[in-house]
């Protein structure tokens, strides 16, 4: 079921909320939640049944795991190689478990090519949100060992991991931070937070099925010619990387919005997880606003204890390691640049089994470490200046290396992100359509003499397309998100707070309802073109 259809906004989520409502008047927020599970498990169920098939044993084997590795450690004599012997098996059995049903094929596959073997390939049921979960169980599993969490019940555990907001595609939660609130959760739904949740789930509705939809059509008309083998230009290459840049950035913000909202209704807050990325000035700024969760778990769990493990082991060895004052190169590639690029070639694997979303990753590995050693050896400028100065060309450069690595991510096949990458640095020419040059009157002569190109493309079609890119990309750069919009009202963990006069500019009052209900039915009439949450699939 998608947040985006009629089932769910007309059904399912009224339902939901009155059995709430209903089971408020017991005075017992025990019987929400478990409530609130049950819907949870058939939000999930709705889906695909043999999904919840496949994923409740696996919860089954992560609670039990859990628990074990509590038990020894509440022993009198904690028991912590046990524990961490469990909690290894743990890890072991989620990135098995992950690894069959997302990259089964593409290793065999990988190995029919470079091995030369016949491995036969057979589709595979790739459960909802299966990579979400999967970090939320080997966060659980961590976050015991170290003792950040001590008891915990299944309700607790179910709560946690199928909880429907956050289920389709993040934020990816901890267990410390979101199992607190359910048991301070009050028993009555409260109206303050049904019209902050609503407002939220309205602008991302409208993000979602307005803006990224609508603009869905020009960026796969390009990425769909480029796997056919159809001809790519300089302005039509760029014209779909834009565009998907576009999409894939309202598609997700809008996604983000509608689950922190849903969550804000029952009067839970989901942390961040989009802080308008495309306004960041350098790639490592780009990162902390991108999927911040995602960001937050690879940092907390792979990153920094992979630099603390090689940091220790160069002390040991009397290596140099970096200092304020000490910034060797050879720390530097064995302590920032072999870690980054190792973390984000694991991002590019989490969100898709192919070799370009592996690229991908790397890219924007690089990208970071270049960033990192830039920080670390520029020249000493004045701050002021410097701000002036390089602010808006890091805005640029950013932009523009975000939508390059952007063709590795929406590319379906390595030769077709060749072929775009090759176009956009003008290897196939530039041309644009006859339509188009026939109204342009004598400058039309001088774009020929240039060695601009025509083509039978539609003219009208091109100019809606860069009208789109145009139109929200500025919504992008220049308005508010709508977590700063709402920021007063603390709509999301985790969040700053935003600039001072939008905080005190918006009050839920009329004018603001009426702004909510077009933004509302312009999203719900939009809705015959449904269309999936490009996440959904990560």
């Amino acid at each position: 079921m998608l947040f985006n259809s009629y089932a769910f906004i007309l059904a399912f989520l009224p339902i939901t909320l009155l059995g709430v409502y209903l089971l408020g008047k017991s005075q017992s927020s025990r019987w929400v939640v478990v409530w609130l599970i049950a819907c949870s498990v058939a939000f999930y169920g709705i889906w695909n049944p043999v999904s919840l098939a496949i994923i409740l044993p696996s919860l089954g084997i992560n609670f039990g795991l859990g628990r074990w590795i509590a038990a020894r450690l509440q022993q009198p004599e904690p028991d912590e190689r046990s524990a961490s012997l469990l909690m290894w098996l743990g890890i072991a059995f989620n990135v098995c478990f992950l690894g069959y049903f997302k990259y089964k094929n593409f290793l065999l596959d990988t190995s029919n090519w470079a091995l030369g073997t016949d491995w036969p390939l057979s589709p595979l049921l790739l459960p909802l949100g299966i990579s979400f979960i999967t970090f939320q169980k080997i966060a659980f599993l961590v976050d015991i060992r170290s003792g950040m969490i001590r008891s915990f019940t299944a309700f607790d555990f179910l709560i946690f991991v199928f909880f429907f907001p956050q289920l389709v595609a993040g934020p990816i939660v901890h267990y410390r931070e979101m199992v607190p609130q359910f048991q301070r959760l009050s028993a009555k739904l409260d109206s303050s937070h049904l019209a902050v949740g609503l407002s939220l789930f309205a602008m991302g509705l409208f993000k979602k099925a307005v803006l990224a939809d609508g603009i869905a059509p020009h960026a796969n008309a390009v990425f769909s010619g480029a796997e056919q083998g159809d001809p790519v230009n300089l302005v039509g290459a760029w014209m779909g990387a834009l565009a998907y840049t576009l999409q894939i950035y309202f598609d997700f913000s809008g996604y983000s919005d509608m689950a922190i909202g849903l969550a804000r209704m029952f009067g839970i807050r989901l942390p961040a997880n989009f802080n308008s990325p495309l306004k960041s000035s350098s790639i490592i700024e780009f990162w902390s606003r991108w999927h911040l969760t995602l960001t937050r778990f690879l940092t907390a769990y792979v990153y920094t204890p992979l630099v603390m493990r090689l940091t220790r082991a160069r002390m040991d060895a009397g290596k140099p390691v970096l200092t304020r004052t000490g910034k060797s190169v050879s720390a530097f590639a064995a302590l920032v640049a072999f870690p980054t690029v190792l973390t984000m070639a694991l991002s590019g694997i989490w969100h898709g089994a192919g070799m370009t979303f592996i690229l991908w990753g790397l890219m924007h590995g690089a990208y970071l470490v270049v960033n990192h050693a830039w920080r670390m050896w520029r020249p000493a400028w004045d701050k002021q200046r410097y701000e002036r100065w390089m602010k808006p060309i890091g805005l640029c450069m950013t932009l523009l290396a975000v939508v390059v690595a952007m063709v590795l991510f929406r590319a379906k096949t390595l030769p077709a992100a060749v072929a775009m990458l090759k176009a956009m640095v003008g290897l196939d020419g530039v041309s644009l359509p006859q339509a188009l040059l026939t109204r342009l009157g004598g400058f039309a002569e001088t774009l020929l003499h240039w060695g601009v190109q025509t083509n039978l493309t539609s003219g009208a079609a091109f100019l809606q397309a860069w009208m789109w890119i145009l139109v929200l990309g500025w919504m992008a750069m220049a308005l508010p998100n709508s977590l700063e919009v709402l920021a007063r009202f603390e709509p999301a963990l985790q969040f700053q707070k935003g600039r001072q006069q939008i905080r005190m500019a918006l009050a839920l009052d009329g004018r603001w309802a009426v702004l909510v209900g077009v933004l509302l039915a312009g999203g719900v009439l939009s809705l015959n073109r449904v269309s999936e949450f490009l996440y959904w699939q990560f």
